[in-house]
């Protein structure tokens, strides 16, 4: 590969980093016996949201070229595992469907286990052994959620886009080079049904569904 720039054909790499957001959080539920409404509620965040961080750990794959102007064009996809982790409480809590007092919902917590997506990516060399690039595409995560006592799956996803910068490391080996990266996510809004423990929507006795939406920024540095 001699004579190629960073990020010029096909390019392996790995990263670590740390990724932080917001989520905020809305459930419905309706209490009834023989499909009689005896109450409803909902919980809302009125603004923002609650914070989160943790650790993110993954890779790149992808496919570049670099034209005859020092224009950069490639395609990329990207995967990491994650440790991020929010919880969102309040009081007294609602009931979250059913006829007795058990299924009050208290907390909700969400664990983010993994991401993946894949993106264009468009820059320019600053010189030989420089990239600026910019890049936009799709990503999906899947969280560990528990909205009172019961704990379910699910996957959110939405729009990304990111900046970087890689610089060759030709001290060391003409194919490696160091890349800093920041990335932007948002998670539109994803609606969670059917928890496990909680009375269903058309079960005769109450139910609940929930929007959690959000969107995160994660910094991260790789090779």
């Amino acid at each position: 590969a001699e004579g190629f720039a960073p990020g010029e054909g096909g390019y392996i790499g790995a990263f670590v980093g740390t990724g932080m957001g917001i989520l905020s959080a809305k459930i419905n539920t309706i209490s009834s016996i023989n499909n009689k409404i005896l109450e409803d509620g909902t919980y809302e965040t009125d603004r923002g949201g609650l914070g989160f961080e943790g650790i993110q750990g993954g890779g790149w794959l992808g496919y570049g070229l670099k034209t005859a102007d020092d224009l950069y064009f490639g395609f990329e996809a990207t995967a990491a595992a994650s440790d991020e982790k929010f919880e969102l409480s309040g009081t007294p809590g609602i009931k979250g469907g059913g006829s007795d007092d058990r299924s009050v919902i208290t907390n909700i917590t969400a664990e983010r286990n993994w991401t993946a997506g894949g993106a264009l990516r468009v820059g320019y060399y600053i010189n030989g052994e420089t990239l600026f690039a910019l890049k936009g595409g799709v990503a999906i995560s899947e969280f560990d959620v528990s909205i009172g006592s019961d704990k379910n799956t699910y996957y959110g996803g939405g729009p990304q886009v990111g900046a970087s910068i890689e610089s060759r490391l030709s001290k060391i080996d003409p194919n490696l080079s160091l890349r800093i990266e920041y990335v932007y996510t948002d998670y539109l809004t994803a609606d969670v049904f059917g928890f496990d423990g909680l009375s269903g929507v058309n079960d005769g006795n109450g139910g609940n569904n929930s929007e959690l939406t959000g969107q995160d920024s994660a910094g991260r540095i790789g090779l």
